[in-house]
């Protein structure tokens, strides 16, 4: 997603009627969705003046609406005598003015081309107070050729985040005496032009993504991460500690493909009604419109005729049994109306994924202790870590009416009833490390899965990435204490 960044309602107007976007929230800043035919769409998120909050904004941007691409639009004054106002020009960098002001090294931000590359490009520093004294005037002209008051948080804040950033001003004032008259003078027929500027560049900068990867978006394809090595352990298992044939592998994976995106799917088709009014999740691909409701339908049929299939060729007994997890996947995201409890219904979806590859390998129901233990841990693992995830939407979940864990104890009294999860998770794990031969390799794994879990509590980690990539690392870990069993 596109994310294009004003700092007042008055210079986002234009931007606003030129792209006919929506609005979509208010709080904690006001936010309007577009879609242009030929791109991908995005927001407009207006800020407030200043860069603490430009930095905030940005962040939100990243955070909360998924942006990957950062526009950072509007008025600024120019510093030197060859620019007048009404002029349209590119930042190629920006540094920090407070720092030239007060006569401390300012190490550039660069900022990318993009679409824009015709306008001049030009040296951008931000300052946290406006420039109207010929002293502080001259002293950043000696560095930069425009001033603003948003441009280097935005740029710090893409930084971090190693996001993209384009930065295109419209030139309001000189940064004189004269510069509040000249602002409110010329900022709408400067933003007006800036609006066009901005909107002939979008087309060209973030082209509509190819349908395979509106797919793949959909269904979080990356994600796949939780459930494949738990089907390899599961396989290890069932084929007494080894690997089943090349071919019985390769069908257990497309089933659990199939069967993950029949399940992303058919939550994302639950939820689309929830998703569409918590400024969370309302850039998903259903709320966003990047996909329809007949398209998601479409997907989720996909997953469930291939993990249907490729239980069928995985023999008789996978194909009588393939209706239990298909009904838990269509129906676990239905829980959080009903029940706090909702958690464990995504860990009971992800505990059949070593079960089902063991009776796939195994071509056997009669369960060994090894494998029952990693599906506890895969239960406990997943749902503590949903538990912690509810934490981002405490509020929203609150206000809507939806279970949580989170929404029942609070945060603290949610995170304890998780961290008590992952306590059994761990010791279910340590017990499948003895009954596989205590190996170090094997002891390496639990280790690192033991680090996971207690890194999900770091206060200083976002929640959004404790739920990903940290528990992804507390899985895999935990996968693999199996599979590497008694090696040294």
């Amino acid at each position: 997603m596109t994310g294009l960044l004003v700092a007042t309602e008055a210079e986002a107007a234009p931007l606003i009627a030129r792209l006919s976007a929506e609005n979509v929230a208010d709080e904690p800043f006001a936010t309007y969705a577009f879609d242009m035919p030929g791109t991908s769409g995005g927001e407009i998120v207006i800020s407030g003046m200043g860069p603490a909050a430009a930095g905030a904004a940005a962040e939100y941007l990243f955070d909360r609406r998924g942006a990957r691409v950062v526009v950072n639009v509007g008025l600024c004054g120019a510093l030197g005598e060859d620019m007048s106002p009404g002029r349209i020009v590119r930042i190629s960098d920006v540094v920090d003015g407070d720092a030239v002001l007060g006569g401390r090294a300012a190490v550039p931000w660069p900022c990318a081309v993009g679409p824009w590359g015709d306008l001049a490009a030009k040296r951008l520093a931000t300052v946290a107070e406006a420039v109207f004294q010929d002293r502080r005037r001259r002293m950043l002209a000696a560095q930069a050729d425009v001033v603003d008051m948003e441009g280097a948080a935005v740029a710090e804040a893409c930084t971090k985040r190693n996001a993209a950033l384009h930065m295109v001003k419209g030139v309001s004032d000189c940064a004189d005496g004269r510069g509040k008259s000249d602002i409110r003078r010329n900022i709408d027929a400067v933003s007006g032009d800036l609006a066009e500027v901005v909107a002939a560049g979008l087309a060209r900068l973030v082209p509509r993504p190819s349908w395979p990867v509106v797919v793949m978006r959909f269904v979080k394809i990356e994600h796949t991460v939780f459930s494949l090595p738990l089907l390899f352990a599961g396989a290890w298992l069932g084929a007494g500690g080894g690997w089943p044939g090349a071919w019985v592998l390769a069908w257990i994976v497309v089933a659990g493909l199939g069967a993950r995106t029949l399940g992303m799917a058919m939550n994302r088709i639950m939820d689309r009604d929830l998703d569409a009014q918590n400024v969370r999740t309302a850039g998903r691909e259903l709320p966003a419109g990047r996909i329809s409701l007949a398209a998601a339908w479409g997907v989720a049929g996909a997953g469930l005729a291939l993990y249907v299939g490729a239980c069928a060729t995985l023999g008789p007994t996978c194909l009588m049994l393939c209706p239990v997890p298909a009904v838990l996947l269509g129906v676990y995201s239905l829980l959080k109306r009903f029940t706090c409890l909702c958690h464990f219904g995504i860990g009971l979806c992800l505990a059949m994924a070593p079960l089902a590859a063991y009776v796939a390998a195994a071509d056997s129901v009669r369960f060994s202790l090894e494998v029952l233990l990693l599906a506890g841990f895969a239960f406990c693992w997943i749902s503590g870590f949903d538990i912690i995830y509810a934490l981002m939407d405490i509020d929203f979940d609150t206000q809507a009416g939806v279970y949580s864990i989170p929404v029942a104890l609070g945060p603290v009294g949610g995170q304890i009833v998780a961290a008590g999860v992952h306590v059994v998770a761990a010791g279910a794990l340590a017990w499948l490390w003895v009954l596989v031969g205590r190996g170090i390799l094997s002891a390496a794994a639990l280790g690192v899965a033991g680090a996971a879990f207690a890194a999900a509590y770091c206060q200083s980690i976002p929640v959004a990435k404790r739920f990903f990539p940290v528990s992804a690392v507390a899985g895999v870990a935990g996968a693999l204490v199996p599979i590497l069993g008694g090696l040294v």
